[in-house]
């Protein structure tokens, strides 16, 4: 039975098995095979845009899990049988069959997580990382911790789909959605006034399943992505020209807490939690990460993936940040400037593409 968003992406159609579920709010995008009985909770996000996802049988998604790829560099392998807590990020990487990823656990581009493993809540497997199959791993960066036999697994993947996920799989620190939404008006679709104040938007692309509420300026080329909430409260949110706010992230704040300022260019990664801040232009925060009120962030600064960001850190121009909590790593290296510059870009393209897709579907 299917209820959410099943959207094409340029020429690209998702291939679906049958027995699919989808959440009200879930998605499932563009150049996306998967095998039968596949079910994703709500706002769980499945984005098949930029290269190819295959997902194979009886695979299930939590609230706000999110799947991507690197654009025209690596999609998604997901096998049999994947289980993804609530809030996990799964990004241009392999899983092997029977994989359970627990509540805000990331795996990012081009690892290789080996069949029947356990990836602990909040953990986080680095970029090339390959892990055997048969482990738990957890820790940021993840690390073996015990062997795991299938039959254990099995019980826990049943239990975080019973949404009754042991203290392994059940994540420190997880969004406030529902504190976010709670206040919101009912009505409105994906903008909705608050305070007083509704939504101004330019030239960017809101997807449909977002929530952008309050006094919110989005300048031209940004975008919003599915899953998001963008909440100003009695505040104010700005996001500048070609800055991406990527799936299932919340951005909220209120005017106790200070005003949230994203500069032009900055890249903010899937499933990340911010408060009030100011990042300047060019930055880029990487996914799965949770950021405490009052920071800044330089130009052309990072906070690493999975990162825990102490409310008033000051995060230098060129610097990566990382770590719980996060602390000066190292400098940025020129390759990743261009790679930050690489991303931005894309997501450029992409507003451009899916406002160009909305409309041709108005014209209709």
């Amino acid at each position: 039975m299917t209820h959410g968003l099943i959207l094409d992406y340029r020429e690209y159609t998702p291939a679906t098995g049958a027995g699919l579920a989808i959440a009200g709010h879930g998605a499932v995008i563009g150049r996306s095979r998967s095998g039968e009985r596949m079910s994703l909770g709500d706002y769980a996000t499945v984005r098949a845009d930029g290269e190819n996802i295959a997902i194979g049988a009886n695979a299930w998604f939590g609230v706000h899990a999110t799947v991507h790829i690197a654009d025209q560099i690596r999609g998604a392998v997901l096998g049999d049988d994947i289980t993804v807590g609530r809030y996990g990020v799964v990004h241009a990487c392999t899983l092997g069959d029977g994989v359970v990823v627990g509540e805000s656990g990331v795996v990012m581009d081009f690892a290789s997580v080996g069949a029947h493993s356990l990836i602990a809540a909040d953990s986080v497997v680095p970029p090339r990382k390959v892990l055997e199959g048969g482990f738990v791993y957890a820790g940021h960066p993840a690390k073996p911790v015990r062997r795991i036999d299938r039959d254990e697994l099995a019980r826990i993947a049943h239990a975080v789909r019973s949404g009754t996920p042991p203290p392994e799989i059940t994540s420190a620190r997880l969004p406030r959605w529902s504190e976010v939404v709670a206040p919101l008006p009912r009505e409105g679709g994906s903008l909705r006034a608050l305070h007083g104040h509704a939504p101004r938007i330019a030239r960017a692309y809101v997807a449909a399943t977002a929530i952008v509420a309050g006094d919110v300026q989005i300048a031209d080329d940004a975008s919003v992505f599915f899953g998001c909430a963008v909440c100003a409260g009695d505040g104010r949110i700005v996001i500048g020209a070609r800055t991406n706010v990527q799936d299932n992230c919340i951005l909220a704040t209120d005017r106790a807490r200070g005003d949230l300022v994203l500069g032009a260019g900055v890249t903010i990664g899937h499933n990340v939690e911010m408060g009030s801040a100011r990042i300047a232009d060019d930055a880029l925060i990487g996914m799965g990460s949770r950021i405490g009120d009052g920071v800044v962030v330089e130009q052309g600064g990072c906070i690493g993936a999975g990162a825990w960001v102490e409310p008033g850190t000051v995060v230098r121009a060129g610097w990566i940040w990382a770590g719980r909590p996060a602390r000066a790593f190292r400098a940025l290296k020129p390759e990743e400037r261009t790679e930050f510059a690489r991303a931005r870009d894309i997501y450029v393209g992409y507003s451009a593409d899916y406002l160009g897709a909305e409309q041709a579907s108005r014209r209709k």
